[in-house]
């Protein structure tokens, strides 16, 4: 059969967002300054830390001096990737994680001060690089086209099985015909076969993503007769995300040689990279009150924000016969979407014990519900996405916890913990750990576990304050779908994550 040119048909929804996309952005990290992060982030009720602009506003009022935070922070992020062999990988960044200025100004008998506060913190960090390879004797992507472009006339087809279907080599014979990576078995109804669909062939799938989203804040709180705390705050979040996504197969064993009715291909390569940008607003308010001296309470809500996304995509598919002549398709222009993202609500209480002279200990908590975060976009409904994410999605806990000791006057040393509950249900967490025994499930472990220590260090109006956090979670997902059992299940790509991050905060008050 000879293959002409083809039609991209970019259809609403074509590269719709998913539940991954939503269980990334709704995840947050222990954010604030170096004081904050090496007590877990456990400020709610504790106050006094930039980590109030996003988290309980009421906690600035604390404060009873201005000044400006500033923290540079060196993340190493550590993968351990499972698919059918296990790879490791490992990347050092250098970002700004936190900025921070406070005004204060003093008031009248019952509002005895306010304070106004304006800066940002990073609430997620999106690097990471992770490298997944095995041989894979069931199945293969080139099915997963296969399927995807079942029951669509080939001058119809779009997407990813268009790419597949127009990677082709033109034959010799009269009259002419071609193959590629996917080819036509049927055309009533139209059916497909992959160019290796018995599997038999060596996987790499290399990930490489880049991003953060950046909460600023402009936060006012008032201070009621140095007992009640009041305080609410301006959420704009910034998102930026790239990924890099390269998957290749290879006939290692020859068994695709022209023999047997398979044709002479030796590998295929598939890449595409998309990146996201986007901007939104929401809203912080909280109480932190102190009943009697050295004990304090807070309560915050954050309203869960719409941030508005756009998106951009590109990919192309290379075939690879096995005398090395290549046949490849790309898109000759980036596909561009527009949508919107809604964060999950959260709700955060906490308490926290000073201890005169000599520290303090805090205990927080956060309800939210995962279930809540949902796309939308004028042009496409998203129903079956929305419906992914509420039912695989959980509402869940969040604990955090923190100490601060005052080895003298000036230096001080800090401790915390936090954890992070799964953004997804027991069932949602389950997957084939081993793919020829497809009856058999394994649940993984998608909590997410901060362990930070840190000190500080004050100097007149000056002070420097550094924490040490070592954070480790897992994350899972499927790299091609298959429905024939014949062929399915697909491998599932496991990653462990063990991040090390330090986190230095400069200073000065006024």
């Amino acid at each position: 059969m000879k293959r002409g040119l083809w039609i991209i048909v970019v259809g609403s929804g074509l590269w719709a967002q998913n539940d991954l996309d939503a269980e990334r952005w709704s995840q947050t990290i222990p954010q604030g300054s170096a004081r904050a992060v090496a007590m877990g982030g456990a400020f709610s009720a504790l106050g006094g830390d930039p980590a109030n602009l996003t988290q309980n506003p009421a906690g600035m009022g604390i404060f009873m001096r201005g000044g400006v935070w500033l923290s540079p922070t060196l993340t190493v992020p550590t993968t351990s990737t499972s698919y059918i062999q296990t790879a490791n990988d490992s990347r050092t960044h250098l970002g700004l994680s936190q900025f921070a200025l406070i005004l204060h100004f003093k008031g009248g008998k019952k509002i005895t001060h306010w304070n106004l506060g304006f800066g940002y913190n990073q609430e997620g960090f999106f690097v990471q690089n992770s490298l997944a390879q095995g041989f894979n004797a069931r199945n293969s992507i080139s099915q997963a086209f296969a399927e995807q472009a079942e029951g669509v006339p080939d001058t119809l087809l779009g997407g990813s099985p268009a790419l597949a279907y127009n990677t082709y080599f033109q034959t010799s014979t009269n009259p002419p015909s071609a193959w590629g990576v996917i080819n036509p078995v049927s055309t009533n109804p139209w059916r497909y076969q992959g160019i290796f669909s018995n599997g038999g062939v060596f996987q790499e799938i290399a990930r490489q993503e880049r991003g953060r989203l950046n909460t600023w804040a402009i936060s006012v709180s008032l201070c009621y007769q140095n007992t009640i705390f009041f305080g609410a705050s301006v959420l704009i979040r910034s998102l930026n995300y790239t990924n890099l996504y390269r998957f290749r197969e290879t006939d290692t064993e020859n068994r695709y040689n022209g023999q047997g009715g398979t044709y002479p291909a030796d590998q295929l390569i598939f890449r595409e990279k998309y990146s996201s940008n986007g901007s939104g607003l929401g809203l912080a308010l909280g109480v932190l009150a102190e009943p009697i001296e050295y004990l304090r309470f807070g309560i915050s809500f954050l309203t869960g924000s719409r941030i508005s996304i756009s998106d951009e995509y590109t990919a192309d598919m290379e075939l690879v016969r096995d005398d090395g002549q290549t046949a490849s398709a790309s898109y000759q222009e980036p596909f561009q979407y527009d949508y919107t993202f809604s964060y999950p609500y959260r709700v955060n209480g906490g308490i926290a014990v000073i201890l005169p002279k000599r520290g303090a200990i805090s205990l927080e908590g956060d309800y939210l519900d995962y279930r809540t975060a949902s796309f939308s976009s004028s042009s496409y409904s998203y129903d079956r996405e929305n419906e992914t994410i509420e039912r695989s999605f959980a509402a869940a806990y969040n604990l955090r916890g923190g100490i601060e000791w005052l080895v003298t006057e000036n230096l001080s040393l800090r401790g915390g913990y936090a954890y992070h509950a799964p953004v997804r249900n027991a069932e949602a967490r389950q997957y084939y750990a081993d793919p020829s025994r497809p009856m058999q499930l394994t649940s993984l472990p998608m909590q997410r576990q901060f362990i930070s220590v840190g000190g500080g260090y004050t100097f007149g109006s000056f002070f420097i304050d550094i924490a040490y956090v070592y954070m480790m979670g897992a994350q899972k997902y499927l790299p091609y779908p298959l429905r024939d059992p014949a062929y399915a299940p697909a491998p599932v790509v496991v990653i462990y994550n063990r991040t090390h991050r330090v986190v230095t905060t400069l200073g000065i008050r006024f």
